[in-house]
């Protein structure tokens, strides 16, 4: 029959690997959902462009003005989810999320 002490680091032993398992799930997480969000900046790349052109010559702002709005264009539209989720990188991002959600 098993000590306490036995079934006490049994126990220590599979805590530890459930959580070393969690944060393993936690860093790729993180990894996949920087990448999702890289390439939905470069995607957002031309777009930011164009908004500071029309900014310049269309609203004639000033060029700091301009920049900071191109800048803060994230691609989110009215009644609709922000625009480049649809990138190969945040499908696998989401997939993963789908996959090992608490």
């Amino acid at each position: 029959m098993p000590s306490n002490l036995f079934r006490f680091f049994i126990l220590v032993i599979v805590i530890y690997s459930l959580s070393a398992t969690a944060f393993s799930h936690k860093d790729e997480q993180a990894k996949l959902d920087q990448a999702c969000e890289d390439a939905r900046q470069i995607a957002l790349a031309p777009r930011r462009k164009e908004i500071y052109q029309e900014c310049i010559q269309k609203f004639k702002k000033s060029e700091a003005v301009c920049l900071s709005e191109a800048k803060a264009y994230n691609g989110n539209r009215i009644n609709g989810a922000p625009l480049f989720y649809e990138l190969p990188a945040c499908e696998k991002a989401f997939a993963f999320r789908k996959k090992h959600a608490a």
